[in-house]
Protein backbone atom coordinates (compact mmCIF):
# COMPACT_ATOMS: atom_id res chain seq x y z
CA UNK A 1 0.00 0.00 0.00
CA UNK A 2 1.44 3.36 -0.98
CA UNK A 3 1.83 5.81 1.93
CA UNK A 4 -0.14 9.75 0.94
CA UNK A 5 2.13 12.32 0.28
CA UNK A 6 1.66 16.14 0.30
CA UNK A 7 0.81 17.32 -3.19
CA UNK A 8 3.32 20.44 -2.83
CA UNK A 9 6.22 19.45 -1.03
CA UNK A 10 5.92 15.58 -1.07
CA UNK A 11 6.25 14.76 2.24
CA UNK A 12 4.94 12.04 3.72
CA UNK A 13 3.35 11.16 7.24
CA UNK A 14 6.03 8.59 8.09
CA UNK A 15 8.31 11.69 7.26
CA UNK A 16 6.69 14.06 9.52
CA UNK A 17 6.48 11.21 12.19
CA UNK A 18 10.25 11.20 12.38
CA UNK A 19 11.18 14.95 12.42
CA UNK A 20 8.00 16.05 13.73
CA UNK A 21 7.67 19.15 11.47
CA UNK A 22 5.48 19.46 7.60
CA UNK A 23 7.30 20.40 4.51
CA UNK A 24 5.11 22.81 3.86
CA UNK A 25 1.88 24.64 4.64
CA UNK A 26 -0.57 22.26 2.49
CA UNK A 27 0.73 19.38 4.51
CA UNK A 28 -2.07 20.83 6.88
CA UNK A 29 -4.42 19.83 4.46
CA UNK A 30 -2.84 16.91 2.87
CA UNK A 31 -2.75 14.54 6.44
CA UNK A 32 -5.81 16.58 7.87
CA UNK A 33 -7.25 13.50 9.20
CA UNK A 34 -4.32 11.83 10.82
CA UNK A 35 -2.83 15.29 12.19
CA UNK A 36 -6.66 15.21 13.55
CA UNK A 37 -6.28 11.44 15.37
CA UNK A 38 -2.76 12.70 16.30
CA UNK A 39 -3.91 15.83 18.37
CA UNK A 40 -6.31 13.57 20.24
CA UNK A 41 -4.60 11.22 21.50
CA UNK A 42 -1.60 13.87 22.61
CA UNK A 43 -4.56 16.60 23.96
CA UNK A 44 -7.48 14.60 24.52
CA UNK A 45 -9.23 16.87 21.88
CA UNK A 46 -8.24 18.15 17.94
CA UNK A 47 -9.68 21.80 18.24
CA UNK A 48 -8.02 24.70 20.35
CA UNK A 49 -10.81 26.10 23.05
CA UNK A 50 -8.31 28.60 24.16
CA UNK A 51 -8.16 29.80 27.71
CA UNK A 52 -10.90 32.15 29.79
CA UNK A 53 -9.89 34.51 32.65
CA UNK A 54 -9.86 33.61 35.71
CA UNK A 55 -12.13 36.43 36.79
CA UNK A 56 -15.65 37.06 37.61
CA UNK A 57 -17.43 38.78 34.41
CA UNK A 58 -18.82 41.52 35.86
CA UNK A 59 -15.65 42.82 36.58
CA UNK A 60 -14.93 42.00 32.86
CA UNK A 61 -17.99 43.99 31.95
CA UNK A 62 -16.97 47.06 34.52
CA UNK A 63 -13.42 47.13 32.57
CA UNK A 64 -14.72 47.46 29.38
CA UNK A 65 -16.85 51.07 30.46
CA UNK A 66 -13.98 52.34 31.85
CA UNK A 67 -11.94 51.31 29.20
CA UNK A 68 -14.47 53.23 27.15
CA UNK A 69 -14.83 56.39 29.23
CA UNK A 70 -11.31 56.87 29.21
CA UNK A 71 -11.17 56.71 25.50
CA UNK A 72 -14.05 59.43 25.71
CA UNK A 73 -12.39 61.46 28.07
CA UNK A 74 -9.71 61.76 26.41
CA UNK A 75 -11.25 62.86 22.82
CA UNK A 76 -13.38 65.32 25.26
CA UNK A 77 -10.12 66.98 26.21
CA UNK A 78 -9.01 67.18 22.83
CA UNK A 79 -11.71 68.99 21.10
CA UNK A 80 -11.29 71.60 24.72
CA UNK A 81 -15.01 70.00 25.63
CA UNK A 82 -14.27 70.40 28.98
CA UNK A 83 -17.77 70.22 30.68
CA UNK A 84 -18.59 66.61 29.32
CA UNK A 85 -14.67 65.71 30.05
CA UNK A 86 -15.35 66.64 34.37
CA UNK A 87 -19.01 64.42 33.60
CA UNK A 88 -16.89 61.57 32.41
CA UNK A 89 -13.70 61.89 34.78
CA UNK A 90 -16.37 61.72 37.46
CA UNK A 91 -18.44 58.39 36.10
CA UNK A 92 -14.67 57.31 35.80
CA UNK A 93 -14.02 57.75 39.30
CA UNK A 94 -17.35 56.62 40.69
CA UNK A 95 -17.44 53.42 38.59
CA UNK A 96 -13.22 53.11 40.22
CA UNK A 97 -14.89 53.56 43.81
CA UNK A 98 -17.42 51.38 43.17
CA UNK A 99 -16.21 48.09 41.29
CA UNK A 100 -14.78 45.31 43.18
CA UNK A 101 -11.33 44.49 42.34
CA UNK A 102 -11.53 40.85 40.52
CA UNK A 103 -11.85 38.03 42.18
CA UNK A 104 -10.26 34.64 40.63
CA UNK A 105 -12.64 31.94 39.83
CA UNK A 106 -11.98 29.04 41.36
CA UNK A 107 -11.95 25.76 39.11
Amino acid sequence: MKETACGQCGMTMKEFNETGRFGCSECYTAFGTELNELLRRIHGRDHHEGKVPSINPAHMEARKELLALRRQLKQAVEQENFEDAAQLRDRINHLELTTEPPKLVEH
